[in-house]
């Protein structure tokens, strides 16, 4: 019997991702993209993409030209498309794919804590209001909360610790894309 060793999943690309793989064959994100799509707002990406990227460097194998991950979903309705992206159906190597929780990693990207249910994260929610703390924006951004920006960041491994128990929210990351991992590809159309 045949064990299957790829994961299937979806991203979403431009074209220029789509030009690179053709030419070379593989693609990887480097961090002045990241700065150049998000401009002002890129320092609160910065903070949850270097978190991210720290631990999936002690889980899968990182190429040297990677600095960013990229993202791949179960389903590809989870992709925040638009006219000309290019939705791909991968057979991502399990080896080279990390998988999490969407709803963990947007709270990160909110620059949330991350309880191992909802309740500790209400608590949590409940303690920094008592410290008079109404945006976490404030405690990340300011000197003043050192202490619960270590809870809260202590409190992201919870990401990668607790698992998916809902397939409808599998989100993953790979360090690069290959052409040679693409099943599928679908063009998004005008709205």
């Amino acid at each position: 019997m045949k064990v299957d060793k790829t994961v299937t999943m979806w991203s979403g690309q431009q074209e220029i991702v789509m030009d690179t793989l053709n030419k070379t064959g593989r693609y990887v994100v480097k961090k002045s993209y990241v700065e150049d799509k998000y401009k002002e707002t890129a320092w609160i990406f910065r903070e949850a993409y270097q978190y991210l990227a720290q631990c999936a460097k002690e889980l899968i194998p990182k190429p040297a030209d990677a600095e960013s991950p990229i993202w791949n979903y179960k389903y590809a309705h989870h992709i925040y498309g638009s006219e000309g992206m290019y939705y791909l159906e991968l057979g991502i190597p399990k080896e080279k794919l990390i998988i999490f929780d969407t709803r963990k990693w947007n709270r990160i990207l909110n620059l949330n804590y991350v309880g191992k249910s909802e309740q500790e994260e209400e608590e949590f929610q409940k303690w920094i209001e008592k410290r008079g703390i109404r945006d976490n924006l404030d405690i990340f951004s300011t000197s003043f909360y050192p202490i619960e920006k270590q809870e809260i960041k202590k409190s992201w491994s919870n990401l990668l610790e607790v698992p998916v128990e809902d397939d409808e929210y599998i989100q993953g990351m790979t360090w690069e894309l290959k052409k040679e991992w693409i099943q599928k590809i679908e063009k998004a159309q005008a709205l």
